[in-house]
């Protein structure tokens, strides 16, 4: 009873009681807190209340929010919160281990400055109302983004916002909305591959080691049989682009690149995700970071690949100075390079293969392999790809040479690493066709402020749902360990021997005991009874 009372008391029911008899209603609107009409703001000296506190660092507030069905009430507080420094630590694994706040409490009626910190578990206390560490969220941190174009219509540049702030593109004809949606510092990931290096499918008995097989099964509880590397790839940034329709989509991008396979020759990536739905997963597109460590390279590229004569007239001068014997392969087949790299490049449509009155709009490898299936004979098509390949990888390693020579920069060498780097260059930008928008941003640099959710909380009733627990322990002791007895005596006339009573002849008792645990002691007990009542002999 007492611990329903006490739950009543800390509940929403006086919230209710003051929307009912005080005029107090749910705001549903926005805008600045301190623009907030009285009638939706309860006073501090409301006697029960839970609600959350958002404060960034550097910055002080002293009105706490309820979240109610349809909106929020406001919950003026006899005191303010000043964030002076979040501290958040991680374990390896990634998880927070550490949420604590540095903070100081201003006093509204006396002035008083008192310096705390809070901590999980560790809450401060001011005039009766506790302050817990809740969570953390982002303060408002700033970030440049540098637009990474997808087209050669695009072109780069740096914008700067503001997490939880919009910013507006314009993309020819058609309005976009970018909203910075949220900054990630510290990502972890797990680099671990599915199985045991080295070693294929199904297992070697002539490899079996007992004794690490045992071990990985023993021991403490943190061990898991797959092994696991963890690694920190750096600073991410949110965003997403919405168009006039209201449309969005989300994209996810890394600030470093990520080598994802450390054994291989394969280069560090730049990791571009974007989704349609936000219970979809991300999908990666990857772009290989130059021999600088950025994307200027492919940004360069993919403003420069042939979309106009010129362009390509300039590509088939490159062809015709370094591939000249790789052309005459091509020669008597119908897959042209001038049109494969339309093809590839998504400047040329392919009707042979389209529906009627509707061109295809696929590009890069996906498009010339489409092509080659419908035009090209089976015998040849695998001596066509092998060339094809060299030419796009020989094409676009001259048009990057050209424009690192603009840029002042040194020629690529011709090693394992270019190559590498120029194959991944290729799918690049094939996969760059197909990304959903025509850039994509880059986080060059930002300014990181942290904020703190706090709970603050007034809850007169604890002390009478302590109180209530205490006598409920008490209860649950004495059931178990106070014994429960009951004695019943059946007191009857004697009969004669023709079954009527007689009253002269005394009274005829019946005795009996029952309790919760038989024992001997009880079994003792009820003997002595019997002889201390019923005066029966021994």
């Amino acid at each position: 009873m007492l611990v329903c009372v006490g739950g009543l008391l800390d509940g929403d029911m006086m919230v209710r009681a003051q929307m009912w008899l005080g005029n107090k209603s749910i705001y549903t609107g926005g805008g600045l807190i301190a623009d907030v009409p009285a009638q939706y703001r309860l006073s501090d000296s409301n006697p029960t209340f839970r609600a959350n506190l958002l404060v960034a660092e550097g910055t002080r507030s002293g009105t706490a929010i309820l979240n109610q069905p349809g909106g929020v009430i406001l919950q003026d507080l006899p005191f303010s919160i000043e964030l002076k420094k979040f501290i958040v630590e991680y374990y390896s694994t990634g998880m927070p281990k550490l949420f604590a706040s540095d903070i100081i409490i201003h006093d509204k009626e006396s002035g008083e400055q008192i310096p705390a910190r809070v901590e999980v578990n560790h809450p401060a206390s001011h005039k009766g109302i506790e302050i817990y560490q809740s969570s953390f969220d982002d303060g408002g941190s700033s970030v440049t983004l540098k637009a990474v174009p997808m087209a050669a219509a695009s072109k780069p540049f740096e914008i700067q916002g503001t997490i939880g702030g919009s910013s507006s593109l314009t993309n020819g004809p058609e309005k976009l909305t970018l909203e910075y949606t949220a900054l990630r510092v510290i990502n972890v990931e797990n680099f671990a591959s599915g199985g045991s290096m080295g070693s294929g499918s199904g297992a070697d008995v002539r490899k079996v080691d007992l004794h690490q097989a045992i071990d990985t099964r023993l021991g403490a509880a943190n061990k898991t049989v797959t092994q696991k590397e963890l690694r920190n790839v750096g600073p991410s940034v949110s965003y997403k682009l919405r168009d006039a329709a209201g449309q969005a989509r989300e994209f996810h991008n890394y600030m470093l690149p990520v080598k994802v396979d450390a054994a291989s020759s394969n280069p560090a990536v730049y990791l571009l995700g974007v989704r349609e739905n936000p219970a979809d997963v991300f999908q990666y597109l990857r772009i290989p970071a130059d021999a600088e460590g950025g994307m200027d390279s492919f940004c360069a590229c993919a403003r420069h690949w042939p979309t106009r004569r010129s362009a390509r007239r300039r590509f088939n001068a490159i062809r015709a100075r370094r591939w000249a014997l790789n052309a005459l392969s091509l020669r008597n087949s119908s897959l042209h390079q001038p049109r494969a790299l339309a093809l590839f490049a998504g400047t040329e449509a392919d009707p042979d293969g389209a529906p009627t009155g509707k061109a295809k709009t696929v590009a890069g490898l996906q498009a010339i392999s489409d092509f080659m299936e419908a035009n090209v004979p089976e015998a040849e098509r695998n001596r066509a790809g092998e060339v094809l390949v060299r030419i796009l990888n020989g094409v676009l390693f001259e048009l990057t040479q050209m424009t690192r020579e603009q840029a002042g920069l040194k020629p690529l060498p011709q090693d394992e690493t270019t190559q590498g780097f120029m194959s991944q260059m290729v799918l690049s930008l094939s996969d760059a066709h197909h990304y959903p928008a025509p850039m994509a941003f880059e986080l060059k640099d930002f300014t990181q402020v942290q904020a703190s959710v706090f709970q603050v909380a007034r809850t007169p009733g604890k002390t009478i749902v302590y109180l209530g627990c205490a006598l409920l322990i008490l209860g649950v002791f004495a059931m178990l360990y106070v014994r429960e007895r009951r004695v019943w005596v059946w007191l009857a006339p004697q009969n004669k021997a023709d079954g009527t009573a007689d009253p002269a002849a005394g009274s005829h008792a019946t005795m009996a005991l029952s309790t919760n645990r038989k024992t001997m002691d009880g079994d003792k007990e009820f003997e002595m009874l019997k002889t201390k009542l019923l005066k029966v002999p021994l």
